[in-house]
């Protein structure tokens, strides 16, 4: 639901191929057919205790009290369903981030060099020795971090150091839904209404919501070219302004894959990553990505972190002495840990606790949005690695100048149209504290996969897909005949013509042949 209009997307979500719905019913089926050792259909209670979670604090005699009681002591299919979607959540979630869009303020800040509020053709041109200013770590690429100001430096360590250690945690953003709504949400047209209807007749018109007129005939029952609440219901069956398939763990692929289906936008990005998409809208321009982190794998190294905290005497295993001061404990979760009851927690029964508590939330979906400004950052990261390389340096100006809108000379610092990031990530349940991957505050920002023959991959240290001089271990006059538009990099293409790393001809790729 953006200023200018809304924009409807329809997503296809899978993991591995299947639904999110169809990824949960089979890690039910699966649990049961598992637990289930006499194969009756159901689950008596030391069959359920063969899984965390379903496993019960043990009290002697209850089930024969509840056997006295004529209650039912076996878990149905039903019942284990409930269980897991309880554990597991929602299918789909949304969280947006609407304060990540200071974050691109530090990048126009910096290039804005009289700071007159507007990037002129001379600021345009310098953009190029400003950005490798900020080159800190002598990498040849600027990360979206190096752009931040370094902290001022302490006039008191001490002071500053207890400072730091006394400060409050920095605040996380909070998942509020101001603009990403479910087309199914039956308030949706009553919020469309009170956010589009300019003129208050109740109705939307085609001005209003940014649509055109054809459009608005698909919705339009009563043929008064105008959307009422009740037409607008019908929104969810419309044709889409994009329709996005994300597979969250797509099989034969390293991580997930987005891929646009069909798009009433203008696609930005070129189609060669299988994570990424950028998508131009009259409004917006809005970059999907995936976030591809293992959540069981998260899930386990938390646990595995605070294990090791909590072991204070190094012993390989945890009693109740030492647990307790963690809340979560004293409300009965040692005993579940405790899977054969010996008073102690050892690794692998903690492991085996977190990974299947972390399974059902794998199967769902969170999306993230974070609103990334005017996209002064974006613009300059053609290829979205979170880093701006040489290449992308040196064609700084003519990227920067592309976002202006207005016809006027110089880009102001509100002109280009607003950018925003949606991330995929799978969900995941950590015990003792709140996923970085849902918490993080700014896009993960996914690093390019190494492309180019075996020799240039090994040569590319910063992995920005360009060779310069400083990283080619072969002589200058190889170099410069390799550089066949004479741009002072090697690209992988330039690089594939040049012969077999097995030829006699090749560039040496020993760390002895890197002396100048």
């Amino acid at each position: 639901m953006l200023d200018g209009g809304p924009v409807h997307v329809r997503l296809n979500l899978a993991i591995g191929g299947i639904s999110l719905g169809e990824a949960r019913r089979q890690f039910v089926t699966n649990l049961i057919q598992t637990l289930d050792k006499d194969k009756d259909g159901k689950l008596s209670r030391a069959e359920a205790a063969g899984s965390p979670l379903l496993r019960k604090k043990d009290r002697p005699g209850a089930d024969k009290f509840l056997e006295g009681l004529g209650a039912q002591t076996h878990l149905l299919p039903r019942d284990v369903e409930r269980k897991i979607n309880s554990l597991g959540g929602e299918p789909v979630g949304f969280r947006e981030d609407l304060t990540s869009s200071k974050n691109d303020v530090e990048v126009f800040k910096l290039l804005d060099a009289d700071a007159s509020g507007a990037l002129d053709a001379a600021e345009l041109a310098a953009a190029r020795e400003l950005i490798v200013g900020k080159d800190t770590d002598d990498d040849d690429c600027v990360s979206f971090e190096e752009f931040f100001p370094p902290p001022p430096a302490p006039t008191d360590p001490i002071a500053a150091a207890n400072a730091q250690l006394n400060a409050p945690p920095p605040p996380l953003a909070t998942a509020t839904h101001d603009i990403v709504r479910s087309a199914s949400d039956p308030t949706l047209p009553r919020r469309l209404r009170m956010k589009y209807d300019r003129n208050k007749d109740l109705q939307l018109d085609a001005t209003e919501l940014g649509w055109s007129a054809e459009r608005i005939k698909e919705l339009d029952a009563n043929l008064n070219g105008k959307l009422d609440e009740k037409e607008l219901k019908g929104l969810g069956t419309a044709i889409p302004d994009l329709d996005l398939a994300v597979d969250l763990k797509a099989k034969d692929k390293d991580g997930g894959v987005v891929a646009v289906q069909g798009t009433a936008g203008k696609r930005l990005d070129d189609s060669g990553r299988l994570d990424y998409a950028k998508v131009a809208f009259s409004g917006a321009i809005v970059t999907f990505s995936m976030r591809n982190a293992d959540p069981i794998a998260s899930a386990i190294d938390d646990a595995m972190r605070q294990f090791n905290a909590l072991d204070t005497d190094a012993n390989g295993y945890l009693n109740k002495d030492e647990t307790a001061m963690r809340l979560r404990f004293q409300q009965g979760l040692f005993d579940l840990l405790d899977a054969d009851g010996d008073e102690k927690i050892f690794v692998d029964e903690m492991k085996a606790y977190v990974q299947a508590n972390a399974e059902p939330s794998a199967t769902t979906c969170r999306m993230n949005l974070y609103d990334t400004g005017y996209g002064f950052f974006m613009a300059l990261d053609a290829n979205a690695d979170g880093r701006v390389s040489q290449r992308e340096r040196n064609q700084a100006a003519s990227a920067l100048a592309a976002l202006e809108r207005d016809g006027q000379p110089g880009v102001s610092q509100t002109e280009p149209v607003r950018h925003f990031h949606v991330e995929f990530v799978r969900g995941t349940r950590h015990l003792f504290s709140a996923s970085e991957e849902l918490l993080a505050q700014t896009p993960a920002f996914q690093q390019r996969l190494p492309t180019g023959p075996i020799w240039f991959q090994r040569m590319d240290k910063n992995n920005d897909g360009d060779l310069v001089w400083n990283e080619f271990f072969g002589h200058k006059e190889t170099f410069h005949e390799l550089d066949k538009d004479k741009d002072d990099l090697l690209d992988p293409q330039e690089a594939a013509a040049y012969p077999t790393p097995d030829s006699s001809d090749a560039p040496e790729t020993s760390t002895t042949s890197a002396s100048r």
